[in-house]
């Protein structure tokens, strides 16, 4: 199978979404498969500007997708993300042009995620004001919806997501699949023994915003510094200079953070093995990949329940569940996970066990079951 996946990402495979596609082309070569990937500088240079170029971004990539057809194709399954593959599926289906099997790729739903930021207007974490208010309503969100629609299938990664998109009419049930990210084999064969030392403390890894929950985690680490029980604090990756980040946080608990810039996936599952406890306290997830890579190297996990973690994490056996935008159930989560040694090394155990069947082999899979399908439907 040919297969063609377009995001309007960063190329970049340290990076959550391109991460993903970087993955599935590797397993699709390892099953016999051919893939390209068609990213965000492959769409186009301009505009630069977020919103023109979310505006405009169907058309950039139906251009691209058009050009890499003559260049490389034909394609058997183009796989899309978000609006983007909103005007080639309307062009497939109107039968101009190139007629793959077309299945639209949500990382996260941005209908789900826009609720997101009106919560953060109303919490005062950010200025929201009429203009973006109209523009995502009136512009983008009708885009997402419109590419789902047009696709032959959907595929998303948390049950909440499907549920969304098979109430909103996008597609019927059985047209909306649930692929869950993995870990890559290598690392579930190399994770720690259960006795293997730790002590890093606590780890946050992802980028240093409102939608991974900065500002609670940061008020969290505040009242723990204020008490006297504050631990140290890793924060890994966070997209920002480290001065700026530390400007989150009351000077008395910036002494016990560390900032620590991106880095390669091996660097990221040294960081897994040699902390006490992962905190993924986002106010939104699509998936939240950081969840099942720390677990799979046995690291307990405290998460908001958003994205994969109430698919994965019971709470209180192989990790801890606390409510959204609230700093003092993270608090309370943290004093009582670093507290307890035994109490992590169990959950760590039920962790590891508990995802071991999530392999991005096995994310190619699905996903291949579910290109087969749409291509046997197109036909």
């Amino acid at each position: 199978m040919k297969i063609l996946l377009v995001g309007d990402y960063p190329a970049d495979p340290t990076l959550g979404s391109a991460k993903v596609y970087y993955k599935l082309r590797e397993e699709f070569a390892a099953l016999g498969h051919h893939c390209d990937l068609l990213m965000g500088p492959g769409i186009a240079d301009r505009p630069t500007n977020w919103r023109a170029r979310q505006t405009l971004s169907p058309w950039l990539a139906d251009r691209a997708i058009r050009r890499a057809f003559r260049r490389r194709g034909p394609y058997d399954v183009v796989d899309v993300a978000s609006a983007e593959g909103m005007v080639f599926a309307a062009r497939r289906r109107a039968g101009l042009g190139p007629r793959p099997a077309v299945v639209s790729r949500s990382h996260g739903l941005e209908h789900l995620n826009y609720r997101r930021t009106l919560d953060d207007a109303a919490d005062g974490l950010i200025a929201k004001p009429w203009t973006r208010r109209l523009y995502y309503p009136l512009v983008r969100l009708p885009q997402v919806a419109a590419a789902a629609r047009l696709a032959g299938a959907i595929i998303v990664l948390n049950p909440g997501d499907a549920a969304f998109a098979v109430d909103a009419g996008w597609k019927p049930a059985e047209r909306v699949h649930v692929v869950p990210h993995g870990v890559s084999a290598r690392f579930l064969a190399d994770a720690p023994p259960p006795d293997a030392p730790r002590g890093g403390g606590v780890l946050f890894c992802g980028s240093w915003d409102n939608v991974k929950g900065a500002p609670y985690l940061a008020r969290a680490m505040s009242q723990l510094a204020a008490s006297g029980h504050a631990p140290r604090l890793t924060i890994l990756g966070p997209g920002l200079p480290e001065e700026s980040v530390l400007a989150s946080f009351d000077p008395a608990a910036r002494p016990f953070v560390r900032v620590v810039p991106r880095a390669p996936e091996d660097e990221v599952m040294r960081h897994y093995r040699a902390h006490d406890v992962l905190v993924a306290c986002s106010t939104y997830e699509g998936f939240g990949m950081v969840v099942v890579e720390a677990m799979s190297q046995r690291l307990p996990v405290v998460a908001t329940p958003v994205g994969c973690a109430p698919m994965l994490i019971r709470d209180g056996k192989n990790g801890v569940i606390v409510p959204p935008r609230d700093p003092a159930a993270l608090v309370a989560a943290l004093r009582r996970l670093m507290a307890d040694a035994p109490l992590r090394l169990a959950m760590g155990d039920r962790a590891a066990e508990t995802v071991h069947p999530l392999t991005w082999r096995a994310t190619a899979e699905r996903t291949l079951d579910v290109y087969l399908s749409s291509v046997s439907r197109s036909r």
